[in-house]
């Protein structure tokens, strides 16, 4: 891989990344923004949580095409290597968005797309961790961090690649260090545990909101 050409993946990953839907779809539809409820995450659980399915349907639409467009410019311009560049710079993008002042998402859902487009064995070993601690503990970040934990091993299994694999283990610590205050609650006990049930806690704020108005 060329210099250009990782500038442009890096580049335009970052760009796509930072297209934070979540925030987006807030904005857009309820005239509030994300981080200022629930768990003040810019990500899916918590789109789910304060503005209910179907919003959160747009939110996973536009975080799955971000980062499937970005992991595509890299396999397109560098194969593997390039998907890791992409991968890495479209999670941090999503983390850190420079449109929405660097407040982002935890990187999770993007980071699956990355894995999928880049091996699905790797996916299907994050995904088959990830199921099954949320079905065991209905904790959402648990299984986001051992499926970011899986990565690196992973990879070093299947490809044998010191590059690789000390990429995906950069993924997996980002991934990691966006939970970090999950981890705590995690070891206490407190930690908030996902329900079917949404409590769009955003268009109530707003609701009550138009009757102290009214």
């Amino acid at each position: 891989m060329t210099i250009t050409h990782f500038v442009i993946i890096a580049v335009c990953a970052y760009l796509l990344g930072s297209l934070s839907f979540a925030i987006i779809v807030s904005k857009v539809t309820l005239g509030k923004d994300i981080r200022n409820y629930g768990s003040g995450n810019a990500g899916l659980t918590n789109a789910y949580r304060t503005m209910g399915a179907g919003k959160t349907l747009f939110v996973l639409i536009g975080d799955i095409a971000k980062g499937a467009a970005a992991i595509s410019i890299g396999a397109y311009l560098a194969g593997p290597i390039g998907k890791l560049v992409a991968g890495i710079f479209v999670i941090l993008g999503h983390m850190f968005p420079v449109y929405f002042g660097f407040r982002g998402g935890k990187g999770v859902l993007v980071g699956a797309v990355m894995l999928l487009l880049f091996d699905w064995r790797i996916f299907l070993v994050a995904f088959v961790l990830f199921f099954a601690a949320v079905f065991a503990t209905r904790w959402i970040s648990l299984g986001s961090i051992l499926g970011a934990v899986s990565f690196p091993i992973t990879t070093f299994a299947f490809y044998r690649d010191p590059v690789l694999t000390a990429m995906a283990f950069g993924m997996a610590v980002a991934v990691i260090f966006m939970h970090r205050s999950n981890i705590v609650r995690i070891l206490h006990g407190e930690e908030n545990k996902f329900s079917f049930k949404s409590k769009k806690t955003i268009e109530q704020s707003s609701s009550d909101g138009k009757e102290h108005a009214e």
